[in-house]
C-alpha cells in the first residue's frame, strides 16, 4: 500500500500532475506495483472507493488558544476572551 501512497504524495506536490489525462496517470501507475482495484479507483478518481481501500480515515484537528489563569480570574468567559485576543 505504501506506493500507492508515495503515487498520491507525488501527485500532490506536482501541480502538473493535477490535471493529467487517465492516459497519463496510467502511464505512472504502471511503473509502480499497485492492486488493480487500486489502480483502476485512481483512474476513476473515486475518492471513497481509493479511502476505503486504504482503509484511511479522515481526521480533523482544530487548534483553539487556552485561557490563562489571569482570564478566569477576571471573570471573562471563554468566548469574550477568544474575541478579545482576536481584536
Amino acid at each position: 500500500m505504501s506506493n500507492i501512497v508515495d503515487f498520491l504524495e507525488n501527485v500532490g506536490q506536482n501541480a502538473s500532475l493535477r490535471y493529467a489525462s487517465a492516459g497519463e496517470l496510467q502511464h505512472m501507475l504502471a511503473d509502480i506495483q499497485v492492486d488493480p482495484e487500486v489502480r483502476d479507483a485512481v483512474l476513476a478518481k473515486d475518492q471513497a472507493r481509493l479511502t476505503a481501500l486504504a482503509g484511511a480515515k479522515n481526521v480533523c484537528c482544530m487548534l483553539v488558544p487556552a485561557m490563562v489563569q489571569a482570564d478566569r480570574d477576571s471573570g471573562i468567559g471563554e468566548d469574550e476572551c477568544y474575541h478579545q485576543r482576536r481584536a
